[in-house]
C-alpha cells in the first residue's frame, strides 16, 4: 500500500533555473560550510514547514533553514544523531510556541540490535499516515547507489508492500530500498518525525 503526504505543494519551491524541487536543498545556503554541512537542517526545515503549513515562498523557507541551522547546529561529524536532530527542533517549537513532539526510530550500528523490517515498516506508514514527513539519517548507504552516506534526506512517501521510500534531496525525489537499507548499512541511522 502506497502512502504519500497529502500536499506536495506544501514544499514545492522553483529553483534558478526554474525547475520545482520538492523540499529545501543545502545548495541555497550562502556560506560554503553549510552548503556542506547543512543536510539536517535542510531536513529539519522540510518537518517543520510542512507541519505549519509554512507561509510564503522560497525566500522564506531559506530563512528558515537559515534560522534551522542556529538550533541543528552540524559539528564535526554533522548532525549525526537524533538528540541533536530533536532537541534542536523542540528548542525552535519553544521559541515560536509550537508544541512538537519528536518520534524517533534508531536504527543501531549493531544489525543484531535492529528494528525488524516490519516495525520500520509500521513506523513509516504511521507518520505518513499522520501526513508528517519523516527526517531520515543514513550513516552508511549500504548498497544503496542512490543514497548518500552521512546525510540527512527526507521520506516523503512510502510502498509498505516493496518497503521503497520516496525521499527529498536536495530538493529532488527519487525511490530508495528501505529493506535494503536496513540489511546492509554498516552504521545504521535513524527516523524522526514530528507530532504537534
Amino acid at each position: 500500500m502506497k502512502i504519500t503526504l497529502t500536499d506536495f505543494d506544501i514544499l514545492a519551491f522553483a529553483d534558478a533555473d526554474g525547475e520545482t524541487r520538492i523540499g529545501g536543498s543545502q545548495e541555497w545556503y550562502e556560506k560554503s560550510w553549510h552548503k556542506k554541512s547543512g543536510c539536517g537542517p535542510v531536513a529539519a526545515s522540510n518537518l517543520v514547514w510542512y507541519m505549519t503549513r509554512g507561509q510564503g515562498g522560497k525566500d522564506e523557507y531559506i530563512a528558515l533553514m537559515c534560522e534551522m541551522f542556529t538550533f541543528v547546529p552540524p559539528g564535526k561529524k554533522g548532525v549525526n544523531n537524533s538528540a541533536i536532530f530533536s532537541d534542536g527542533i523542540r528548542r525552535y517549537g519553544i521559541k515560536h510556541g509550537l508544541c512538537i513532539t519528536p518520534q524517533v526510530l534508531e536504527i543501531p550500528l549493531q544489525k543484531r540490535k535492529r528494528p525488524s523490517i516490519g516495525v520500520v515498516s509500521d513506523f513509516l506508514a504511521s507518520a505518513l499516515r499522520a501526513d508528517a514527513p519523516v527526517a531520515f539519517l543514513s550513516l552508511s548507504n549500504g548498497r544503496l547507489k542512490n543514497l548518500e552516506n552521512w546525510h540527512w534526506v527526507t521520506v516523503i512517501g512510502f510502498d509498505a508492500q516493496i518497503m521503497q521510500a520516496k525521499i527529498s534531496d536536495y530538493g529532488k525525489l527519487s525511490d530508495i530500498d528501505i529493506s535494503e537499507w536496513l540489511k546492509t548499512s554498516a552504521l545504521g541511522g535513524t527516523f524522526v518525525y514530528l507530532l504537534k
